[in-house]
């Protein structure tokens, strides 16, 4: 599991070693310049003759300063020269807002923070379709427009769409509100938690996105394993935890407790979390006990998802095109 800590260090690592690259390469080109041009050396002595020159000018007074002044901008014009035919040029940074340092004014560079998003985008992607799986590639052609016993299904997921869409627009790791999303399998559901992950990964942010399965065993191992240390602490602290496929995981003791405890004490920091589960609300408190059933009834925006099995159109759909 990625922790913010873990994809800042890396993001810093590469602008860093990007950093060092320019400056080695320039040094190259600047040895091999002096090397080539007698005159650099010659220059330097005379600036910094003309440099001790201008101080005791300037502290007596003197009428040469403006002279002086003259003579050094003529000989670093002419360094510049020579040094720009031998390709020594001064670098250029990739962020001229923090010259490649990673921090301005002692907070984080913009320019961080998108490596850190790439980095995290690329990690999460191995095992989830974070990449495919966006707001604008949400087809909603798959949901039928005639209404049905549990509505409208086109018109209640282009109304699930917007809700995820402006979640992202407008989260706050403090105050944005915890989502709990219904319906039977192949609805949805993980496409548009991951395009909320994506998307607020996008924006800085440092989404937990894990099957419960996933989940739990990591929690498991670190406590009775001693494996996985901190996994607890990042599903707790974490700008947003999202725990996808509640209820498919195997039922045990453990898995029943780590429910509670993950969305008790992520209530009680005022963190946001989003459940995805094919689960009713009857079957969560049957499964995971009332407390649960109550977390959720009292603390979350449930949105059921309706319509038909999307994997099952597309398999359709690709059976037709052999």
């Amino acid at each position: 599991m990625i922790t913010r800590e873990e994809t800042y260090k890396k993001a810093f690592e590469i602008k860093k070693n990007a950093l060092k690259e320019k400056e080695q390469r320039r040094n190259m080109l600047l040895a091999a310049a002096y090397s080539a041009e007698p005159r650099l050396k010659e220059l330097e002595r005379e600036q910094s003759a003309i440099g001790a020159s201008l101080a005791l000018a300037a502290l007596s007074g003197a009428d040469t300063v403006a002279d002086l002044k003259k003579r050094s901008q003529a000989l670093a014009a002419e360094k510049k020269l020579i040094l720009e035919k031998a390709e020594v040029r001064d670098i250029e940074y990739d962020c001229p807002v923090c010259k490649d340092t990673g921090y301005v004014s002692g907070k984080i560079c913009g320019c961080v923070k998108k490596i850190a998003a790439e980095i995290m985008i690329n990690e999460l992607s191995e095992e989830m379709p974070l990449k495919s799986s966006r707001f604008d590639n949400f087809n909603l052609n798959y949901y039928s427009d005639r209404d049905g016993k549990e509505g409208n299904p086109r018109r209640r997921m282009t109304s699930v769409l917007k809700v995820c869409s402006e979640y992202v627009i407008n989260f706050e790791p403090r105050k944005s509100r915890n989502l709990l999303f219904m319906g039977k399998t192949g609805l949805g559901k993980t496409h548009l938690t991951l395009a909320i992950a994506g998307g607020l990964i996008e924006k800085g942010f440092t989404p937990v996105y894990g099957s419960a399965e996933n989940l739990f065993t990591q929690l498991e191992k670190e406590k009775f394993t001693g494996e996985n240390r901190g996994a607890y602490d990042t599903m707790i602290n974490c700008d947003l935890l999202i725990i996808d496929d509640l209820g498919a995981e195997t039922p045990t003791a453990f898995s029943k407790s780590a429910v509670y405890n993950l969305i008790n004490s992520r209530l009680l920091s005022c963190r946001p979390t989003i459940v995805n589960t094919n689960l009713s609300m009857k079957e969560i408190e049957a499964r995971y006990t009332a407390r649960v059933a109550s977390r959720f009834i009292g603390n979350f925006d449930a949105y059921k998802f309706i319509g038909d099995d999307i994997r099952q159109q597309k398999a359709i759909e690709r059976m037709n095109k052999e």
